[in-house]
C-alpha cells in the first residue's frame, strides 16, 4: 500500500520522527506501568487518547485525504497489536477499554488535523527555510 506524501520539503525528516515516534509508543505500552498512572483517573485511558491524538494528528499532517483515513485506521490497528502484545506480557494486561481511548484518540486527532494544529510542520518548515533564506 503506497501513500502519497504532502508537499513538504523535509518530508523525510517527518516521517522517520513519526516512526521514532511509534516505536516510543510500543516501548512505553510494553514497560511495566508506571504506578502514578493508576493514582489518577482514568489515567491510563488519558494517556491513551492523548498518545493516539498525537500519532494521528502528527501523521496527518504528512498524509493528505484518503491516506489519512488509511492512516487512522493503521493507527488503531496499531492499538490493537498494543493490546494483543500487552496481553503476552506477564506485568501487563489487554483491556478493550485501552483501544477504545486510543480509537477515540485517532478521532481527535483527525479533526485537529482540519485545525491550524494541521500545519504545524509546514510552518515549521516555512519558519526554517525562511530564515536560511535571509
Amino acid at each position: 500500500m503506497k501513500f502519497t506524501p504532502r508537499p513538504l520539503r523535509l518530508f523525510w525528516l517527518w516521517r522517520a520522527a513519526g516512526r521514532f515516534l511509534i516505536a516510543a509508543a510500543l516501548l512505553i505500552a510494553l514497560l511495566p506501568a508506571p504506578k502514578v498512572i493508576g493514582s489518577v483517573a482514568f489515567g491510563d485511558k488519558i494517556g491513551h487518547l492523548a498518545a493516539f491524538a498525537a500519532l494521528m494528528l502528527w501523521y496527518a499532517q504528512l498524509y493528505a485525504g484518503r491516506d489519512r483515513w488509511r492512516c487512522a485506521l493503521a493507527l488503531v490497528g496499531f492499538g490493537a497489536l498494543i493490546e494483543l502484545l500487552q496481553a503476552l506480557v506477564p506485568y501487563r494486561s489487554a483491556d478493550g477499554w485501552d483501544l477504545l481511548a486510543d480509537a477515540v484518540g485517532v478521532g481527535a486527532g483527525l479533526l485537529l488535523a482540519y485545525t491550524r494544529l494541521g500545519d504545524v510542520l509546514a510552518a515549521c518548515e516555512a519558519g526554517v527555510l525562511a530564515g536560511r533564506a535571509k
